[in-house]
């Protein structure tokens, strides 16, 4: 140590910010994007905040509204870990991806004005709410008959959320687009599609069964 006016200070004056933990102080916009990023990969907010030397409180502050990827984190505080937070979310990301998809609304017809009394038929919008309906409601049977641990590993990759939609809903996706194919080709029936469970019972003919 070194007097100088009267006071003492130290020889080395770097040491004391050679020794800050990364990140404290000031929070720069790296900061924020890195504390972003990892939000996205589904840590919480006290580990984003320790990663880049802050508090918990000061990384919700500043990524708060950052929406986690399905990602779980390794541990179970967060509410992302949650079975119903991880049920709605899933139902809610595989509707939507129904609604969007590009087959699907290749098949719906609607009205595009063209001027004050004109009127044309085009193809593409989403698919019927009663298609969505039934989907959903699929959807929430099978997630819910699902146990914690099918849940969480559901949530790790991509590939097996494509194979579980597939799985839960492939059969109604295929009679969708049968449904629509054939219509369109024959002519209209007069009949809108309805869910299979919804449809008359055909009578077996005589001597059947």
């Amino acid at each position: 140590m070194v007097k100088r006016g009267g006071e003492l200070v130290g020889m080395n004056r770097g040491s004391s910010n050679r020794s800050r933990r990364p990140g404290r102080g000031r929070v720069s916009q790296e900061d924020i994007d890195a504390m972003a990023e990892l939000r996205r990969e589904g840590l919480g907010f006290a580990e984003v905040g320790a990663r880049r030397g802050f508090s918990e409180r000061t990384a919700r502050r500043f990524v708060g509204k950052v929406e986690p990827r399905l990602t779980l984190p390794q541990g179970d505080a967060e509410p992302e870990t949650d079975p119903r937070a991880l049920r709605e979310r899933f139902a809610q990301d595989f509707l939507e991806i129904l609604y969007r998809d590009k087959q699907l609304n290749a098949l719906t017809m609607r009205l595009r004005k063209i001027g004050p009394d004109a009127e044309i038929a085009e193809y593409g919008g989403p698919p019927s709410i009663l298609f969505l309906n039934e989907a959903e409601r699929l959807l929430r049977e099978r997630l819910d008959s699902m146990g914690v641990l099918a849940l969480r590993l559901l949530a790790r990759t991509k590939q097996l959320q494509a194979r579980f939609l597939r799985e839960t809903v492939g059969s109604l996706y295929s009679d969708y687009v049968a449904w629509h194919r054939l219509a369109n080709k024959f002519a209209k029936t007069g009949e809108d599609w309805r869910p299979p469970r919804e449809r008359p019972q055909l009578e077996p003919e005589e001597g059947e069964g």
